[in-house]
């Protein structure tokens, strides 16, 4: 009898916890935390000009801070190198593939998509990246980023983008500009 009376009381506790998680995601949270995420990748893909460290919590860790110093490790000896997929990329985007929130705390997949153009080939490519986000809520009602990680990951068959966008004009407008598109495009037929 005493190990019915434990276990019903287990298994209330368990629905009371399980039913004030579920109606702690409110819309405003989600909304507020889909602005965050998006306005992360908006800082990321400044490189020099963003600004990620001010959508930090205080005492936020950051491993994927989306640059890194050659040779000296140093911030106080070398040039700072952007090398985030945001950043890197010719085109850019993001899916949020899980979201789950507490009243205080969150936390998101984010699978990361960008898009490149080879010229000596002639074609667009893609690189993936599978980032993880914890947030957590300020005493303000502001949501900042407590933890963030990403990983460069390979694109399953499923997740592939096909076709795969043209960004021939894109690149050639851009980073290729001084580039001769006829040539490149003789010269990948020549190989």
């Amino acid at each position: 009898m005493k190990r019915r009376g434990w276990l019903a009381v287990v298994i209330v506790g368990l629905l009371v916890c399980g039913s004030g998680f579920a109606n702690a995601q409110t819309p405003e949270d989600e909304t507020a935390i889909r602005a965050l995420i998006d306005d992360w990748y908006v800082q990321q893909r400044a490189g020099p000009t963003g600004r990620t460290y001010a959508l930090l919590a205080p005492g936020a860790i950051n491993p994927s801070g989306g640059f890194y110093y050659p040779k000296t490790k140093s911030a106080a000896l070398g040039k700072r190198i952007y090398n985030s997929l945001a950043y890197r990329a010719l085109k850019f985007e993001t899916q949020v593939t899980r979201l789950k929130i507490d009243p205080r705390f969150a936390r998101a997949s984010v699978w990361e998509r960008g898009y490149f153009y080879a010229y000596a080939a002639q074609q667009t490519f893609e690189n993936a990246g599978d980032a993880t986000f914890v947030f957590e809520k300020q005493d303000d009602g502001r949501w900042l980023v407590l933890a963030h990680q990403t990983y460069t990951v390979g694109i399953p068959p499923n997740m592939k983008t096909d076709p795969l966008p043209d960004l021939r004009e894109l690149y050639y407008k851009t980073e290729g500009a001084g580039r001769d598109p006829e040539q490149d495009a003789r010269d990948a037929r020549s190989r």
